[in-house]
């Protein structure tokens, strides 16, 4: 298994190439545009940049996450589902070190992806990099 928050951390996650490397390695098999299966390898690959934008710059970073989540929770019924996800999230940013919550993020597993669905890393990356990523999870699937 590869450890992302390893590769994030010695730089060797940093380009575009490396983040095919990263998503490549991850796909078990190919999967049809739209499909679950590619929504979970497209969160995760914005998961990864917005891991990789964490490290740079974890101050900007957590406060863009934090103010999602405020503004989130203000429209939600404090007892819902939704509100109970982004209040999980709450306290990972509250209480977790940049390289846990790294892990939490960007980890490989139904606990990761069920995390990343309500997840308060929305606007980190430009429209630019957003497209570019969805460009590079087209790239290994099925029309």
């Amino acid at each position: 298994m590869i450890c992302i928050i390893d590769l994030l951390e010695t730089g060797r996650l940093r380009t575009r190439d490396d983040l095919i490397y990263v998503m490549d390695s991850m796909a078990e098999q190919s999967d049809l545009i739209g499909s679950h299966l590619f929504l979970d390898r497209l969160a995760l690959a914005f998961h990864l940049a917005a891991a990789a934008r964490l490290l740079l710059s974890p101050e900007s970073v957590l406060a863009q996450a934090t103010d999602n989540l405020k503004r989130w929770l203000a429209m939600q019924d404090p007892e819902s589902g939704a509100a109970q996800s982004l209040r999980e999230w709450q306290v990972l940013i509250d209480r977790c070190s940049t390289s846990e919550l790294i892990r939490v993020m960007t980890e490989d597993s139904d606990e990761g992806q069920r995390l990343r669905q309500s997840s308060p890393f929305t606007g980190i990356l430009s429209d630019q990099e957003r497209a570019e990523l969805i460009a590079l999870c087209e790239q290994g699937t099925v029309a």
